[in-house]
């Protein structure tokens, strides 16, 4: 349940994501009308570990990361930031104990809007485990 404020932070700190991005990063859903290049975390999974006398000492988290661009050039570098600025990383972030985050795989998509201009989507899958204090 916090290891989005942990992905925030680790994105919001990275030069290279916010110097295609700046801090247009945000859970869930963008307004209609923010501005291009931007990301979107989503948290799409959790499981925790099973024990017998109390709360699940780690959670595996799986969680979605979507790159907005209308350049499918600039998707592609967003994308890359964002993959490297995750993968593999571990240690306290945003006040979140992470055991450390894996990058899983990616997918190329092109959103189309009403009026027939549309945004290059770049979709990446990570496992993040979590440590719960």
């Amino acid at each position: 349940m916090l290891v989005g404020k942990a992905i925030y932070n680790i994105l919001s700190n990275n030069a290279g994501v916010t110097a295609i991005a700046s801090t247009r990063i945000y859970p869930n859903v963008a307004k209609q009308t923010s501005a291009f290049p931007f990301v979107i975390y989503s948290i799409t999974g959790d499981a925790p570990t099973d024990t017998k006398d109390g709360v699940s000492p780690l959670d595996e988290n799986n969680a979605l990361i979507l790159c907005y661009s209308q350049s499918y050039s600039e998707a592609s570098d967003l994308a890359d930031k964002v993959r490297t600025a995750l993968d593999r990383v571990d240690g306290t972030y945003g006040g979140v104990e992470l055991q450390n985050i894996t990058y899983l795989n990616y997918s190329d998509d092109f959103d189309v809007n009403d009026d027939d201009d549309g945004v290059y989507v770049k979709s990446l899958n990570f496992k993040i485990r979590l440590i719960n204090s």
